[in-house]
């Protein structure tokens, strides 16, 4: 099983501590692989809005010797987990700078099947408030990928680090991350089908499809048109 782990932030501090919990747990389930960009270290730049990834030409994106290798990545996993710390009540720039990359295969464009039964986990850590928009920020994208399971964990640090954190509140949040670890591993076992606010989004946006755009020769091409779903 494989497991795609993109980190918004270079800093192997409490993001990262909680990511090392996570696999740790997740390798007590299972024989589990990890994939881990660093998206600093894989110099992810701002996208241009050159529009070329929209006109169906994305691998004449810019930035796509940097995204490319990062998308395809995340199609081959089982599932994909998203951890970032919160910076100003949000995700850091460096993640949000690769979800620009990826407006192209949003649902009302052209989503790609892999990711309508593909599990997604959202980790993100703050000093103190913030993880619940950040989560909800990130999540929000992934919909409009196709994914419908999404686990989400907000930590509050009140600490200056995960070494400060009381022995009492870290075992409570170590508890924590075990057990949607195990929910986590057991959906992607299972391998999730799409819920029911995926199956609107995707009726809704089979709706507005324009003749002849790229975007409808895609949905053309894969059958959605003619009644055929990816889930």
């Amino acid at each position: 099983m494989e497991i795609c782990i993109v980190h918004g932030s270079p800093r192997k501090k409490n993001t990262y501590a909680a990511v090392q919990e996570v696999k740790k747990s997740l390798l007590c389930l299972g024989e589990v692989q990890f994939t881990e960009f660093y998206l600093q270290e894989e110099q992810v730049e701002f996208c241009r809005g050159c529009f070329s990834c929209i006109l169906g030409r994305e691998k004449k994106c810019p930035h796509a010797e940097t995204v490319q290798p990062i998308i395809e990545a995340l199609l081959r996993a089982d599932g994909v987990i998203f951890a970032t710390p919160v910076y100003v009540l949000d995700m850091t720039a460096q993640m949000k700078a690769f979800f620009d990359h990826t407006g192209y295969f949003f649902m009302v464009h052209r989503p790609y099947p892999a990711f309508f039964q593909k599990p997604a986990w959202i980790i993100s850590t703050a000093a103190g408030g913030g993880t619940k928009d950040t989560n909800r920020s990130v999540a929000r994208i992934l919909r409009y990928w196709g994914i419908s399971r999404i686990f989400c964990t907000g930590i509050s640090i009140y600490a200056m680090g995960w070494d400060e954190i009381p022995a009492e509140r870290k075992q409570k949040l170590e508890r924590q991350l075990q057990k949607t670890a195990g929910k986590f591993y057991r959906t992607l076992q299972k391998k999730p089908g799409a819920s029911l606010r995926t199956r609107i989004l995707f009726a809704a946006m089979k709706r507005i499809q324009r003749k002849d755009s790229v975007d409808w020769c895609y949905w053309k091409e894969q059958g959605w048109l003619d009644g055929k779903k990816p889930f």
